[in-house]
C-alpha cells in the first residue's frame, strides 16, 4: 500500500493543498494518518476516496451530496 506526502497528491490528482485540507476538516476525507513529524501521510484508500469525490463533483454533485454518498 502507498504512503504519499501532499505534494505528491497534489501532483496525481490535480487538487491543491489547500483543497486536501479543506476535504478533511469537512469530513469528507477521514482524518489522513499523520507522521512522527505530524506530516499527513495519505494511503492507496484515500486517493481512491478522493479520486471519487473528484468524479462525482464533475457530475454537478453538491459536497453535501458527495458526504451523503460516501457516509
Amino acid at each position: 500500500m502507498g504512503q504519499y506526502r501532499i505534494g505528491e497528491v497534489t501532483d496525481i490528482l490535480g487538487l491543491s493543498a489547500d483543497t486536501l485540507r479543506y476535504y478533511e476538516r469537512i469530513g469528507l476525507l477521514p482524518r489522513v494518518a499523520r507522521n512522527a513529524a505530524g506530516l499527513r501521510r495519505y494511503n492507496d484508500k484515500d486517493l481512491s476516496r478522493l479520486r471519487f469525490i473528484r468524479r462525482a463533483q464533475t457530475m454537478d454533485f453538491s459536497l453535501a451530496e458527495i458526504a451523503a454518498l460516501l457516509a
